[in-house]
């Protein structure tokens, strides 16, 4: 298909949408160790939207910046009938007994054209869906974006500043013609974001207009509701920066008509009263949820955070506000035995900062502080009635996004046995070292122009005593394991008992340091603070966040804690295509390796479903 045979098409090619997928699959193998995508300019130049000049020099120079460019969508009028076709089996094959659908979200696009975007969480999103079926040693793989009110937006105004596209077949001839319309290589764009201003970012295209969610952090299956008519589990895109939005499971379309989603009680009498986070907490014995919510409280109002329990389904089983000391965002929480657990870095919005914002002179997020001489908190609840019980102060200001676990362990006392009401309580995060929020921060504003050293995270554990009379401390900080190497995105395997302490953890580990990007994948025994090597999948080559799948095993005894797989896509930067890797959670061996048609951007987090996800005509 040329990719000026339809004329609706035009608004796709901006929005790094499909084009004709026969060469693509041809870079597959078109591409030897000793050339690059990126240096030859006919393969660039049928990218959907391809970079500027100076943007392809920048990768050249750095080829893993490749892994942040605009997203093809796998749709149905390229893969027809479904969207979606089968990655080629290179190495290995699929295991019998991994069976299931990974979904996974991230920003497919932090740019259009040449308007970038303000940060790397801004980014459209972007969900891809990996179904595999070990029995019958098959796999399927979709990918779309996140059809927001604020994609759907851009796309309308795309259609208003572009002309139409004629029947040439002459991609160049087609962006010529563009550019008689519109000449600027920046475009506007029809949304404000938490970092990115709207239209041209001027002041007065800006005043009193709200930060828009783009639906690119995780995924979360929820079982088909008890309300419902379908029998369909059910499949969203989440962000801390709104509500989620639901998508069709087996095609990925955006339902609701891009509508965000609030969850709701089963009465429908009571709906989450907060935004509603990526990182949900799901109790493995009970099945239900915990989540928390930033609340809008703009200026001197008081700083609060929403926590929320739902049940298995998705229905809100209670809500309760809390205080803030401050308004900051807070990205992860985690449950132990009895507690719901989050960190407060002192990384926030200062009050008297509200009127810049509507002033239109800055978007929100750009007005966050950090304060090193603030101490970070950390904040206890009861699971049972969501209650905050403990606020812990840290001697030190830390830096973080990402939990690994909590876990209450036996304290012996003076006496020689526990006493009643009081709680020692282990936490495992990622902290940030050196701790330079504001240098991570502008990383991460600009991702196609890091030079200095990537930061990261070293994994620690913390070791708190909850007294019974609300009185709590910090008894000890320490690496979980000292030779692991830094890292992010840590991978659990979830369904494992919340009654025994986890002792294992994947992440997506540095294979080098200093390191450009995160590249291979680790496991780690935090109970012996022992680290695997890094595994890493050649040169140029890029893994993503681990997700932990458990073995879908008919042994009643295979209850090994490692015993599954971890699933990885990998970005092949000299292709600029992605691969997804199948490892072997206990050595990680690799297992199988799937050859994708085209790259996949760099991912955050995602949610895995078990059984097969079939079509009705489907057997």
């Amino acid at each position: 298909m040329c990719l000026s045979s339809r004329c609706a098409l035009f608004s796709i090619t901006l929005a790094a949408l499909s084009i004709n997928s026969g060469s693509c699959f041809a870079l597959s193998t078109g591409v030897s160790s000793s050339s690059s995508f990126w240096d030859n300019p006919q393969l660039v130049q049928s990218l959907p939207d391809p970079p500027s000049d100076e943007l392809l020099k920048l990768i050249q120079a750095k080829p893993y910046r490749g892994g942040f460019e605009p997203a093809r969508e796998i749709n149905h009028e390229i893969y027809p009938p479904h969207g979606s076709y089968s990655p080629r089996i290179v190495y290995g094959s699929i295991p019998q007994d991994l069976t299931g659908s990974l979904a996974t979200n991230g920003p497919g696009r932090i740019r259009i054209r040449g308007r970038q975007y303000g940060h790397w969480f801004d980014g459209d999103g972007f969900v891809t869906l990996l179904n595999i079926d070990g029995q019958k040693g098959t796999a399927t793989f979709q990918a779309k974006y996140v059809k927001t009110k604020r994609y759907k937006a851009q796309q309308k105004l795309m259609e208003k500043l572009f002309i139409d596209c004629d029947d040439s077949s002459d991609a160049n001839l087609f962006k010529q013609q563009q550019q008689l319309k519109y000449e600027d290589d920046s475009p506007p764009l029809a949304f404000a974001g938490a970092w990115t201003p709207g239209g041209k970012g001027q002041w007065y295209q800006n005043v009193f207009r709200i930060p828009t969610n783009p639906a690119n952090t995780a995924t979360i299956w929820l079982p088909p509701s008890l309300a419902g008519q379908g029998s369909r589990p059910r499949l969203y895109a989440l962000c801390e920066g709104g509500n989620p939005i639901e998508l069709d499971p087996l095609t990925l379309d955006t339902l609701q008509n891009g509508d965000e989603t609030p969850f709701t009680s089963s009465d429908g009498r009571e709906t989450t009263s907060s935004f509603f986070s990526a990182h949900v907490s799901h109790c493995p014995q009970t099945g239900d949820m915990y989540n928390h919510g930033y609340c809008l409280r703009p200026g001197p109002l008081q700083k609060e955070i929403n926590i929320m329990k739902l049940n298995k389904f998705g229905d809100l089983v209670q809500q309760e506000t809390s205080p803030l000391p401050f308004d900051s965002f807070v990205h992860d929480s985690t449950i132990s035995q009895n507690y719901m657990i989050y960190f407060l870095p002192p990384y926030y919005i200062p009050n008297d900062t509200i009127y810049q914002f509507l002033a239109g002179q800055s978007p929100l997020g750009k007005l966050t502080e950090w304060d090193p001489n603030m101490t970070s908190k950390v904040h206890v609840h009861c699971k049972d009635d969501l209650e905050l019980k403990w606020v812990i102060d840290l001697p030190h200001a830390m830096s973080m996004y990402h939990l690994v676990d909590a876990h209450e362990i036996e304290h012996i006392g003076m006496e020689g046995n526990q006493k009643e009401g009081e709680v020692m309580l282990a936490v495992r995060a990622l902290d940030h070292e050196p701790v330079d929020r504001e240098g991570l921060e502008r990383q991460f504003a600009d991702q196609y122009r890091v030079e200095d050293p990537r930061l990261v995270a070293k994994l620690k554990e913390y070791i708190f005593h909850l007294g019974s009379d609300g009185v709590s401390s910090l008894v000890s900080c320490k690496d979980v394991a000292g030779g692991a190497a830094e890292c992010e995105y840590p991978a659990l395997n979830h369904s494992y008992d919340i009654n025994k302490r986890r002792r294992y953890c994947w992440t997506n580990a540095a294979s080098t340091k200093p390191t450009d990007w995160l590249d291979g994948i680790q496991k780690v025994d935090m109970q012996e603070g022992t680290s695997s090597r890094v595994v890493t999948f050649g040169e140029g080559s890029y893994a993503g966040a681990p997700a932990f799948v458990p073995r879908n095993s008919k042994d009643e005894g295979a209850t090994a804690e490692d015993e599954g797989f971890i699933l990885t896509t990998i970005y092949r930067a000299l292709e600029h295509r992605s691969d997804v890797a199948v490892l072997d959670a206990a050595t990680l061996d690799l297992l199988c390796l799937m050859e994708l048609e085209h790259h996949v951007p760099y991912q955050f987090h995602g949610d895995f479903l078990d059984g097969v996800l079939r079509r009705d005509n489907e057997v």
